[in-house]
């Protein structure tokens, strides 16, 4: 997922940091399933003990991913009220036409509650809990407008700043991986890698070991590995696992493959490893990617 970039990662923390010291406002990044990727920036301690609760934080997820959902259908800031009672506001994070995650800020009472309306209706039982009562007292109070006010200014942040930036980090990276297959294309010239090369290709769809492409080519495996890595610019382990992942990115987008049938085809005998490899190659889980496709 482009959110959860190292670069991206340090970028979105950065300008989120920036944005709650500047409004005073609770804020985080989630992915589109409600799931923070960010640090919580000045959350309020109401809300930091109602997520300490595993029931209520499942609420609290539920409300992010909500809010961004019904914010990504117009583009445009959604202020809602959450299942505590507080105020929020979502902004969708929106990166070469793919919805990639949401900015949420807000935790605060507004002056004019009445025109906020709940973004899902299920109930809580918070207010039985009396350490919870006293932390909701300390609840910082806004103005109607001072909330608009944040909201449009989060959105233009997304929208351009970090459109912007996100898009160019992307870009740099595309730029990587044509660069990579360059070199792959450059050191077919050495026949034993072309020849591993082929032999690879051909078996993608199962486990595929460096002792068994190195006996193919009549090569000892150190030396294989060593001449491999030295050619291709990448481990022979890791090249296997980026030539699966890009196959598997195409399997994917047949909705009539489950994971477990695309991750067998691909020669692993766990889907939790294959999740995990997909991950590691594209920052964002297979059944995450699928949403995307949606």
């Amino acid at each position: 997922m482009l959110l959860q970039s190292k670069s991206n990662e340090i970028l979105l923390e950065k300008v989120m940091d920036e944005f709650s010291a500047a409004t005073s406002l609770a804020s985080v990044v989630v992915d589109i399933h409600g799931t923070e990727v960010s640090r919580l920036c000045n959350f309020t301690p109401f809300c930091q003990l109602i997520r300490s609760n595993p029931k209520y934080r499942s609420l609290c997820q539920k409300c992010d991913m909500f809010g961004g959902l019904e914010a990504s259908k117009t583009g445009k800031p959604l202020i809602y009220r959450c299942h505590a009672g507080l105020t929020d506001f979502s902004v969708p994070i929106v990166v070469e036409n793919q919805l990639s995650g949401f900015l949420l800020s807000g935790q605060v009472i507004c002056e004019e509650n009445s025109q906020v309306d709940n973004i899902q209706t299920e109930e809580t039982d918070w207010k039985n809990d009396k350490e919870l009562i006293s932390a909701f007292r300390s609840v910082p109070v806004f103005s109607a407008k001072k909330i608009n006010s944040s909201a449009e200014m989060l959105t233009i942040i997304s929208q351009y700043y970090l459109k912007s930036e996100m898009e160019k980090s992307h870009e740099e990276q595309k730029q990587k991986i044509a660069f990579h297959h360059t070199k792959v294309a450059h050191h077919e010239d050495n026949k034993e890698i072309r020849k591993a090369l082929k032999y690879i290709e051909k078996n993608l769809n199962r486990p595929i070991t460096l002792d068994e492409v190195a006996s193919h080519v009549y090569l000892s495996s150190y030396y294989f590995s060593k001449l491999f890595k030295k050619e291709m610019g990448v481990n022979f382990i890791n090249y296997v696992n980026q030539k699966k992942m890009s196959l598997a990115k195409d399997m994917l987008k047949n909705p009539r493959w489950s994971i477990d049938n695309v991750a067998r085809n691909l020669g692993f005998t766990q889907t939790s490893y294959f999740c995990k490899v997909f991950r590691k190659e594209f920052d964002i889980t297979p059944k995450g990617y699928r949403e995307t496709l949606k």
